[in-house]
């Protein structure tokens, strides 16, 4: 008598589209890391990306729905968007089922959490020079952007979770908290792990 083969359940496949490079890079890290085979970790090409988190989500929801895709994020940050682009960010990815990782004022305040606790905003030119420094990156962050995380970050996600769930404690609002990020929040969901 042959042995009855089971249903194997097929594996979701996981979207993540990012703003840049430097959040792409982040991602694949951590795909590495948690060797998430069933995460896609691609960039889009939207020349008028900064402008707009609309565009990156309409366009993920299309890439999506094309790859089969059960489960999309979108990782973008503040930029220039006003609060009412924040909310109507938020309110087009819950219409289309798309989940945002936001970071204000931009990726760079969640990369120094993987250093340190943060409860003051920074500019963008602020945060760039500060991970520039010997402490953290030690070269010119500018030109290191889009380069790979894993010789600085890759042992340092716990800490970096920890440290945002101590701003959510007193910034918890996407549309007006500057420094806000909720990336830590969505992590172990993604990567189906128990312990980061």
């Amino acid at each position: 008598m042959g042995r009855k083969r089971g249903h194997k359940k097929k594996r979701q496949i996981i979207g993540i589209y990012c703003e840049g490079k430097s959040e792409e890079q982040y991602f694949k890290m951590l795909s590495q890391k948690y060797n998430a085979r069933n995460v896609h970790s691609q960039k889009l090409n939207i020349k008028s990306l900064g402008e707009s988190g609309e565009k990156i989500i309409t366009e993920a929801k299309l890439k999506g729905k094309n790859n089969n895709e059960s489960k999309i994020y979108v990782v973008f940050d503040r930029d220039d968007k006003t609060i009412d682009d924040i909310q109507r960010c938020q309110k087009i990815a819950k219409r289309k089922g798309v989940t945002i990782l936001f970071s204000s004022v931009s990726f760079e305040i969640w990369v120094l959490m993987h250093f340190e606790s943060v409860m003051r905003s920074y500019t963008r030119k602020q945060l760039t020079n500060k991970l520039s420094t010997k402490k953290y990156f030690n070269q010119d962050y500018e030109k290191f952007k889009g380069s790979s995380y894993r010789p600085y970050l890759y042992n340092k996600v716990q800490e970096a979770v920890k440290n945002a769930n101590q701003l959510e404690n007193f910034h918890s609002n996407m549309d007006k908290d500057d420094p806000y990020v909720n990336i830590h929040k969505y992590l172990k969901e993604i990567f189906r792990v128990d312990i980061l």
